[in-house]
């Protein structure tokens, strides 16, 4: 429902998406330079985000989330609690294979990891739930671009497979392979993949992985039909 959007609301969000884990105060200059938008069109709506508690700005004019957002996201959790269907899931995959699997959902132009199965051994692929990546590089990006009818290649053959690995993409020494987890209608709602070190991927395992991946896709699509799920909108 694109038509429905409005500007600045869309503005003022991609100011609270600056913040991450590992950024989590930005001054004026460095929110200007991240969200390529004017530092007054950013204290116009900062100011609107500090009212209502989503922002703060501190008394050196370096800003912050604001704790509102602890309070949506505490609601936001009660009111649907996804991880009770993924966890399972996912962690069943981890112990087949030992190796990392993760659950993205899509936002905007970036992927989220919001779910994480970190594989048992010392040397492992590691990443944090929360975390937000591109989706131009990695399995799980590409995979929510195909699917999104994105044009050409990898994308069309990703669509014809339903499936895709990345070697080296985003971490060179990170493989990956990414399967869709989709609705009755076909459409994308997240991405299941099994992500680790090059070193540990072996091609011969890929149908394996695979068949693994899209059994599990799939009783997920199932028991998320029933369950409230937030969607993402793919023409952002």
């Amino acid at each position: 429902m694109a038509q429905d959007r409005v500007e600045a609301v869309e503005r003022a969000l991609t100011i609270l998406n600056c913040f991450n884990q590992e950024q989590r105060e930005l001054s004026l200059k460095q929110l200007a330079e991240k969200t390529g938008f004017y530092k007054s069109t950013i204290l116009r709506l900062a100011g609107s985000l500090e009212r209502y508690g989503y922002l703060l700005r501190q008394s050196d004019g370096i800003y912050r989330l604001g704790t509102a957002l602890i309070g949506l996201g505490e609601t936001a959790q009660r009111s649907f609690d996804v991880s009770l269907i993924v966890r399972p899931i996912i962690e069943s995959l981890r112990d087949i294979y030992n190796e990392s699997v993760a659950f993205y959902t899509r936002s905007g132009d970036q992927r989220i990891c919001l779910y994480r199965a970190n594989a048992n051994r010392a040397i492992r692929h590691q990443l944090e739930e929360g975390r937000r990546l591109p989706l131009d590089k990695g399995a799980a990006g590409r995979v929510f671009l195909a699917y999104s009818n994105q044009p050409g290649p990898p994308y069309d053959l990703i669509r014809e497979q339903g499936w895709y690995v990345s070697v080296g993409e985003r971490d060179q020494e990170v493989s990956a392979i990414a399967v869709p987890v989709l609705d009755k209608k076909g459409s994308i709602i997240a991405v299941l993949s099994i992500s680790g070190l090059v070193s540990h991927f072996n091609e011969e395992r890929y149908p394996e992985y695979v068949e693994s991946l899209k059994a599990k896709a799939q009783e997920l699509a199932e028991q998320l039909a029933t369950t409230p799920f937030p969607e993402f909108d793919s023409s952002l």
